[in-house]
């Protein structure tokens, strides 16, 4: 347990030390040295820990977890940035794997896999949820472009400025366009950032009349109250009902193993009690057959008195 914990420290000081080197030297040209020592070091003592880890699981308990194949190639990239300091091309793009490295904290810590082993379980569910959401904000998306993409398609010197957007395109065309700008738009929304302003008042603005400005209100009221309130709920409950049944389901596990135990136990302990009576019985009935062969002794003996007396 010891040696998990100095582990789990030693990745979260590597992490810290991304973090660090990304604020004050983004270009590692400053302190150009001092990030090359630690990264060998970080490097050297991970592999060290890799190999520990192998010789003391051996072969098939090391690769029968998969957090163990992960730390394989995390360990692996930070070897080939050692020997090859300058990837060509695509390749570069491999250092940003150095990251990835505090995710070895979920193998090492129990409390991190249990939750992941927790999401994991509840992934199907909320897979479902999410396909629903999904399914909902695609029709929305639908609707705005029939809708709305045609919004100041005639952009006269006298339009008010909202008709052009900080990009000099016509609103609707640029919010509202095709089904990909719809999306995008409506996700805006569903994350509330600027959504009234950017994509919602400049429709009430373009609105010709009363009667469509009451339905464009009523038709981003909706999909904020059904997408952003409704579903953006129910994926949240199902993945805290995933997650409660997966750590119900441990539990049970837990009982039924530590039930198993004393199941064997108690089984234990009631065969050792029948053989100390079996042995109590045993010894009872030698000591009744020497009783036994003590009296045949005593009337032997009698009856050779009495013939020696005879003669």
């Amino acid at each position: 347990m010891t040696t998990y914990r100095f582990v789990a420290i030693l990745i979260f000081v590597n992490f810290i030390m991304e973090c660090v080197q990304r604020q004050i030297d983004p270009t590692t040209v400053e302190y150009k040295g001092l990030w090359l020592v630690l990264e060998h070091f970080f490097t050297i003592a991970f592999s060290i820990e890799l190999l520990v880890n192998f010789y003391g699981s051996w072969r098939k308990t090391f690769l029968s977890s998969a957090w163990n194949y992960f730390d394989v190639f995390v360990v692996a990239v930070g070897i080939l940035l050692l020997i090859v300091r300058d990837l060509p091309g695509p390749l570069n793009f491999v250092k940003m794997l150095r990251a990835f490295r505090v995710f070895r904290l979920f193998g090492r810590i129990k409390s991190l896999k249990m939750i992941l082993v927790s999401i994991e379980k509840a992934i199907p569910g909320v897979v479902n949820a999410f396909i629903i959401m999904l399914l909902v904000v695609c029709i929305y998306a639908v609707l705005a472009t029939d809708l709305y993409a045609k919004y100041y398609q005639m952009a006269l010197p006298d339009d008010a400025p909202v008709a052009m957007t900080a990009r000099d395109q016509r609103y609707g065309h640029e919010y509202y366009g095709n089904f990909a700008k719809s999306l995008y738009t409506l996700f805006q929304i569903l994350t509330g950032e600027s959504w009234s302003e950017l994509g919602v008042r400049p429709v009430l603005h373009g609105s010709p009349d009363l009667t469509e400005n009451i339905l464009s209100t009523i038709f981003f009221t909706s999909f904020v109250l059904i997408t952003g309130i409704i579903l953006l709920n129910v994926v949240v409950a199902v993945l805290l009902d995933g997650m409660a049944a997966a750590s119900e389901e441990r539990k049970q596990s837990e009982e039924t193993n530590k039930g198993g135990n004393g199941e064997s136990t108690e089984n234990g302990n009631a065969s050792d009690k029948k053989k100390e009576d079996d042995l109590k019985q045993e010894v009872t009935n030698v000591k009744a057959q020497v009783v036994e062969m003590r009296l045949k002794l005593k009337e032997a003996l009698a009856l050779t008195r009495r013939r020696d007396t005879t003669i």
